[in-house]
């Protein structure tokens, strides 16, 4: 999740006076640094806690909503050029790269049951390393960047140097912005893969309860029927009755069993939205 970046135009580019031969090598620096903050989260339940993820206000540049967001600021800073050295010799450059992280945190993780606190954690370790991938993949740039930089800087004459170092900035804050681009698309279709499997689990439990419950209304009215019987002074049918009522119980913990696991998938898919 990536917000716009801001390109500083270097001072003092436009000295160079002979047109050729190319400038001498000159060291190209990378300073970096990565910050990290939270926003609170709060709530006891899963509804709870996904609307006051909804209410943090963390927007990517797409517009869409997130849940953790990686911002980055970049800066390209040179010397002043000695305009009376021939050939020319242009400063070393300085690429300066700041990332902003912001992370969900819940407020106080120990009042919640420790079956939702486990999802949670799992929730937040899953949105933090994907934050940390986009600021790999920034750090990672920053690194190319450097290498094209310090190529670009031996292969022009020193007319062109700032032109060339301008064009090999724009082309590897593409290809930045391309491989983020990139990840995302790939971490979407991975977690779509993954709800699309819990919603055909969820799909086939609930199509497996339909019977089951239709069994269980059977049971009950069958039953109704020989308890009347029964309370009639049908003593030959108690033992029916009992039959009955066991298998209607056997149903009933199936039914049981298979609306926890509905309501398990239920919450699986809630988490899984993001």
């Amino acid at each position: 999740m990536v917000a716009a970046l801001a390109l500083l135009a270097s001072p003092g580019l436009t000295a160079c006076s002979s047109p050729s031969p190319a400038p001498p090598r000159q060291p190209v620096g990378v300073e970096t640094s990565v910050s990290t903050r939270y926003y609170p989260v709060r709530g006891t339940t899963t509804a709870a806690i996904f609307a006051a993820i909804d209410a943090n206000g963390l927007v990517e540049t797409s517009g869409h909503r997130a849940v953790g967001l990686t911002s980055a600021e970049w800066k390209l800073t040179s010397g002043d050029v000695d305009a009376r050295a021939v050939p020319c010799v242009f400063p070393s450059l300085t690429i300066m790269l700041h990332l902003a992280v912001m992370l969900p945190r819940h407020e106080a993780p120990e009042v919640l049951p420790a079956d939702l606190r486990d999802r949670w954690e799992r929730f937040v370790a899953r949105v933090a390393a994907h934050e940390q991938r986009h600021v790999d993949i920034y750090l990672e740039g920053a690194k190319a960047m450097k290498t094209r930089l310090e190529a670009t800087r031996t292969a022009v004459p020193c007319a062109d140097l700032e032109k060339t170092i301008d064009a090999a900035w724009r082309a590897q804050q593409s290809d930045i912005e391309r491989a983020q681009t990139e990840f995302h698309a790939a971490d979407e279709t991975k977690a779509r893969s993954e709800r699309e499997a819990l919603q055909a689990r969820l799909d086939g439990t609930r199509a497996r309860l339909e019977p089951v419950d239709a069994e269980i209304r059977r049971l009950d009215a069958e039953l109704a029927d020989l308890r009347r019987q029964v309370d009639a002074g049908r003593a030959d049918l108690v033992a029916q009755h009992h039959a009955l009522a066991g298998r209607r119980g056997a149903f009933a913990e199936e039914y049981n069993r298979l609306v926890a696991d509905a309501n398990g998938l239920i919450d699986a898919l809630n988490w899984a939205r993001w």
